[in-house]
């Protein structure tokens, strides 16, 4: 298959998912990026930052090493409280970079690619919520990572 017609594929795929408009369509795509993230090589060094962390239940700790590790201590990632926001001034999927993709629908592969992240790092289920998005026309992407209380804690990713 040439790459425009899977950027064609793949845009019409996305197209016809955010028509149903429901939360499967939402999930099948936020599954696409867990499975993303999981094929990457950053993968490797998220697993390590999961294992360099002593006390699983220090969310403090977690966050101060993730943020050197994974996010270079970047300013456009905080956290306040049980929240982490983290902002991006560019797209940062490659697909949309290389033009390819540009349905506002692929940012829920960006939800499913940040939960993957923050629930292996923390070993625990995260809500991630997407406050704004360059491909729905914001001036940036701006994701909102919510640590969900201790119900339970996974003992390996």
């Amino acid at each position: 298959m040439e790459n425009n017609d899977r950027s064609k594929w793949i845009n019409t795929v996305l197209s016809e998912l955010s028509s149903v408009g429901n939360e499967i369509a939402m999930q099948i795509v936020e599954n696409c990026g867990r499975e993303c993230i999981k094929s990457s090589n950053d993968y490797s060094k998220i697993l390590k930052v999961r294992q360099s962390v002593n006390d699983i239940t220090d969310d403090d700790l977690i966050f101060e090493i993730c943020h050197r590790e994974l996010y270079e201590n970047k300013p456009t990632v905080q956290k306040q409280g049980d929240d982490i926001c983290i902002e991006y001034q560019h797209c940062s999927c490659g697909m949309v970079k290389s033009g390819s993709v540009n349905h506002p629908f692929l940012c829920n592969c960006t939800v499913g690619y940040t939960k993957q992240i923050f629930e292996t790092i923390y070993g625990r289920p995260v809500k991630v919520v997407l406050q704004k998005s360059i491909l729905n026309g914001d001036d940036i992407c701006r994701q909102i990572i919510n640590l969900a209380p201790r119900c339970f804690v996974w003992v390996n990713p």
